[in-house]
């Protein structure tokens, strides 16, 4: 069987959840091409594998020769890129015409797809992985019915949470081409260890891109309150990630008083980030809605966090109540509540053994829900099923 991922850059540090399922089709024998925007190989040396450069069904950019074109296009506005993208896409489609399945990760990109399939007739099912931005913006906006045309070409859609299938099924997707397909995590080249703590300070790490959704702000704003309220607790504050709000809250931490225990790394290799994991005592992303609308699906960076032991503070948002449950496998909070964020930093501090209990069954949600190799099971299953319904028709 052959399967085609069509995703925007390829391969790309941020979204490791797609290598990660292209790796689990290959190990169950499916033949994956990859179709992008643009190819990163070269740029992003974390991630830059041979696996990637010599896929079976191989890397094409899905505008051919005329991929550079697609920043200055993507200049325009309106209609009018909507229009010229949407010539371009049906123009340079014929590569996806010899695939068996075709997986969009995005919205934007099964749009893309479906509105191809239906000038060129490509035959191939398409799945859809909606993540996040993708569902969250058009919500906020009310231009959720932009993907009907996916909804009438495509063969299923495959949000990360319950919370995105509500919003594609009350936006007209068929309720029995909608299921929840969790993004996961290899629970085996993970390992647990719930780290002692008594009398250490109490270590605190956040893994993300500085973006707004991520809520770093509200997660230094909590770190103050910690400071002043509870000056008898300490503790240290590591943040893994680059992004365009670094600056800003390298900022926000002097002026909060914190900077001297916070440190900012920028992007790290992954090798790197499992290692201050296991050093780490608490994984903090305080999640919030953006002023576009943008919002988490569930973040793998938590799922990560869970399966190592670490004890998980997060926000009541999005997908995250689905994989966290406050006071049993994590601690949450509303979104932008500085005070209960902070209280419960400091409940972590003042119960180290509770903590441990946490992380067990933190570590336990992620083996039953949320492990790789059964979610990667389930695909491959799903990719197959529809290549058999093809090929039956």
């Amino acid at each position: 069987m052959k399967v085609c991922f069509v995703v925007d850059k390829f391969p790309s540090l941020s979204e490791t959840f797609v290598l990660d399922q292209i790796e689990g089709c290959l190990e169950r024998g499916i033949e994956v091409g990859v179709v992008c925007n643009e190819t990163t190989f070269g740029k992003e040396r974390n991630i830059d594998d041979p696996r990637w450069r010599n896929l079976p069904g191989g890397v094409e950019q899905w505008w051919g020769a005329l991929g550079p074109l697609r920043p200055a296009l993507r200049k325009w506005s309106g209609k009018l890129w909507d229009k010229a993208s949407t010539a371009l896409d049906i123009a340079f489609a014929r590569k996806l015409e010899k695939y068996d399945v075709i997986v969009a990760h995005f919205g934007n990109n099964g749009l893309r797809v479906a509105r191809s399939m239906k000038r060129r007739r490509i035959a191939a099912p398409l799945v859809t992985i909606f993540h996040g931005h993708d569902v969250g913006a058009p919500m906020h906006d009310g231009t959720l019915s932009r993907y009907e045309v996916v909804f009438r070409h495509g063969a299923l859609q495959l949000p990360v949470n319950g919370f995105f299938r509500k919003a594609l099924i009350e936006a007209g997707a068929a309720a029995d081409t909608v299921a929840v397909h969790h993004m996961g995590v290899d629970t085996d080249t993970i390992g647990f260890q719930a780290v002692a703590r008594e009398e250490a300070a109490l270590s605190l790490i956040s893994v993300c891109r500085l973006t707004e959704k991520k809520g770093i702000e509200f997660a230094l704003r909590a770190l103050g309150e910690v400071q002043a309220k509870r000056p008898d607790i300490e503790w240290t504050y590591t943040v893994i990630g680059g992004g365009e709000l670094l600056d800003a809250m390298k900022q926000l931490a002097a002026k909060l008083g914190i900077s001297q225990r916070v440190a900012f790394l920028g992007p790290r290799p992954h090798s790197e980030v499992k290692q201050r994991l296991s050093e780490a005592h608490v994984f903090l992303l305080p999640s919030v809605k953006a002023s576009d609308g943008d919002v988490e699906g569930i973040p793998v960076a938590l799922m990560e966090a869970m399966a190592a032991g670490l004890t998980v503070v997060s926000t009541y948002h999005s997908g995250i109540p689905e994989l966290i449950e406050d006071g049993r496998t994590g601690l949450l909070a509303p979104e932008r509540d500085v005070g209960a964020l902070a209280q419960k930093l400091a409940w972590i501090a003042d119960n180290p053994q509770a903590c441990e209990q946490l992380a067990v069954a933190a570590r336990r949600k992620i083996e039953d829900d949320f492990d790789s190799v059964r979610l990667n099971d389930a695909f491959a299953d799903t990719l197959f099923r529809l290549a058999a319904t093809r090929a039956a028709a």
